[in-house]
């Protein structure tokens, strides 16, 4: 029987969908893998453990709890707590201040922000915006309502009727013809000035103040045509859902009552949607002219001002737009989910509003429009009713862009990219509870995790932490070599795993707060475990008569290539780590090179699991595989 070495010198595709394994027509079969968990894919091919989790601090009390991100610039940068009525403010890990807010935990998710400078701009249809602003130090902030001038009018009630006699410029009484569909109280349009009342008597509208929203009180003539106006936002109106800032105004999409609307203020007046007599600088009113009610969910600043709907995804591409020149383009008709969308390697990054599918709004030269491909096609078993999303962008040369999609049943999918090398893969993150929230706070990544620890539901907060090999994880350094390590209140009560100078050591079980190890150690990890697991897409080869694929195969021997790497397993059995020579008192150390293992059986697929159990580093740079068919 013909023997062949198959080599599978990349990973960059990561996961691939179960439907695809029998694709080996696609160059991306022989770059992923059928199994791809808590691992994360690398620029230069290899793929490797991910990094634990660092707990932070605890939710106790707070219940559920939303992540945001707060960057002044990259050394003053902050991350937001959003619970019940309240937002924590943490500065490098350590707690600094209570907002009370009045955003219930039902609304968590459904909020929306958006930053200039010190000021952060929050939005939620059942809120009137707010305003968080920075003070002078890191425990000093402020939120408020933002005083919203010359607010956008519109009639909800359809009254119209005309002037019943002339109307000088000093009245405080309009008489019409018939006060039939106008509120009690509220406002008035006689032809272009603004009048608010206070009350009705007859046909008479009582209580009146002329020129309201920076229009002029003037006199009109006798039959002149009389509307009914209202603040387009208020409590029982509904309130901005969306907001962001284009082109020097602020942007507001989406309301209750409006959901189809977009409004621009004034050019660097930000709170001032005055839209006075349409000239460059004033407020913008705009609403998408579609065949379907297409729910604003989001807007976006990218390349143009991007407008994602339920229905489809939109564009306004005026340099500059102004109240005369705004034309809103269709651009796809994929709909998006109330999820804000993010930026990532040149495009941005969409859920679809199925939540079954991840699209990137990109800008096509050639075409002068957008495009939405797919870029979870590959993977889409992964995406499991996404509920949050953020993106950390590669900084160094060993790290790529990655998007973190949090998962309704609490694990993350995570999307590789790097466009440039034709890097993008996916992979699967778990962990000994569910991950509800992320955000990235410039380089760091931080979770809300809902565990169970001594059986009792927690909820931590923990950010990825490249020199750690476990989650929840506190790492204590002891002045001297010894044996008791405290701060560990966090996991009381819940057996832990050990890491002690690079050593994997016993599990123990914090009591108080405390550990006690039965050999002394210096820096000393402890956390809860979790697991990797790599395998293979089904082995194909071509022979002269024929594809392998259908045929039976034995995997003869596995020649993985590792960098400073321990703890491995293959196929169940454990890859011998230790170098001839070694001491068998001293701890296995990190190796790099290559490894043989050789294995026994036939099988139809002959697919290739590797696993690690340990806490401990594991970079897997390529794998040969010596076959027999």
């Amino acid at each position: 029987m013909p023997k062949v070495i198959t080599l599978q010198t990349s990973f960059n595709s990561g996961v691939l969908d179960p439907r695809l394994a029998a694709r080996t027509d696609l160059k991306q079969f022989y770059q992923g893998a059928a199994v791809a968990e808590n691992v994360v894919t690398m620029p230069q091919g290899g793929i490797k453990r991910r990094p634990g989790m660092r707990y932070v601090n605890d939710t106790i009390g707070w219940g559920e709890a939303r992540l945001a991100s707060f960057a002044f610039n990259v050394e003053q940068t902050y991350l937001l707590v959003f619970t019940n009525n309240k937002i924590s403010v943490f500065k490098d890990d350590v707690f600094q201040a209570n907002i009370t807010t009045t955003y219930t935990t039902a609304e968590l998710f459904d909020i929306q922000w958006t930053q200039s400078a010190d000021t952060m701009i929050i939005v939620h249809e059942a809120h009137a915006p707010r305003k968080l602003v920075r003070g002078s130090s890191h425990s000093s902030w402020t939120i408020s309502d933002i005083t919203l001038k010359n607010i956008p009018q519109f009639d909800y009630e359809g009254g119209s009727t005309n002037l019943n006699g002339a109307l000088n410029d000093s009245a405080t009484t309009v008489t019409v013809n018939s006060t039939t569909g106008f509120p009690s109280a509220g406002k008035i349009y006689v032809e272009v000035e603004l009048i608010s009342y206070t009350g009705i008597t007859g046909t008479t509208f009582t209580g009146c103040t002329r020129a309201q929203n920076d229009t002029i009180a003037v006199a009109h003539d006798d039959d002149k045509i009389v509307t009914s106006a209202e603040d387009v936002w208020a409590n029982a109106k509904g309130w901005p859902k969306s907001a962001t800032f284009y082109q020097g105004r602020l942007w507001f999409g989406g309301s209750t009552k409006r959901p189809q609307t977009l409004w621009g203020s004034r050019t660097n007046d930000f709170f001032n949607f005055d839209d006075g007599t349409a000239l460059d600088d004033e407020g913008i009113d705009v609403t998408l002219d579609t065949d379907q009610v297409n729910a604003i969910v989001s807007v976006y600043a990218g390349r143009h001002l991007q407008i994602f709907t339920t229905g489809g995804e939109f564009s306004i591409k005026d340099t500059p737009i102004t109240p005369a020149k705004v034309a809103v383009r269709r651009e796809t008709q994929f709909g998006s989910s109330k999820i804000p969308p993010r930026n990532i390697d040149g495009s941005v990054i969409y859920i679809d509003r199925t939540g079954k599918s991840v699209r990137e709004f990109i800008f096509d030269f050639n075409e002068d429009a957008y495009t939405s491909g797919t870029v979870s096609l590959l993977a889409s078993h992964l995406l499991n009713s996404p509920v949050d999303m953020d993106v950390s962008k590669g900084t160094a040369n060993d790290d790529a862009n990655y998007v973190y999609f949090v998962n309704g049943d609490g694990t993350v999918a995570v999307f590789n990219s790097l466009r440039a090398q034709e890097v993008s893969g996916w992979t699967k993150w778990t962990t000994a509870g569910d991950i509800e929230s992320v955000a990235v706070v410039v380089d760091d990544v931080y979770f809300v995790v809902k565990r169970t620890i001594n059986g009792s539901v927690v909820r931590f907060i923990e950010t990825l932490d490249p020199n750690t090999y476990t989650d929840a994880n506190k790492t204590v350094t002891l002045g001297s070599a010894g044996t008791a390590v405290s701060g560990l209140t966090h996991l009381n009560g819940q057996e832990s795993r050990i890491r002690a100078d690079g050593e994997v050591r016993a599990d123990l079980t914090p009591s108080s707060g405390a550990i006690t190890l039965a050999e002394t150690g210096t820096v000393v990890e402890v956390g809860l475990n979790y697991t990797t697991t790599i395998k293979t897409m089904p082995l194909n080869m071509d022979f002269d008569d024929g594809p392998t694929l259908t045929r039976k195969k034995r995997i003869v021997k596995v020649i993985p290539n590792v960098y400073q790497s321990s703890g491995i397993s293959i196929n169940g059995d454990r890859l011998i780590d230790r170098n001839f020579g070694l001491s068998l008192n001293s701890p296995p150390t990190a190796y790099t090179g290559l490894k043989e293992m050789y294995l026994l059986g036939w099988t139809d697929l002959a697919q290739v699991t590797i696993t690690q159990t340990d806490p401990t580093p594991m970079t897997i740079l390529g794998l040969a595989i010596e076959v027999e068919a």
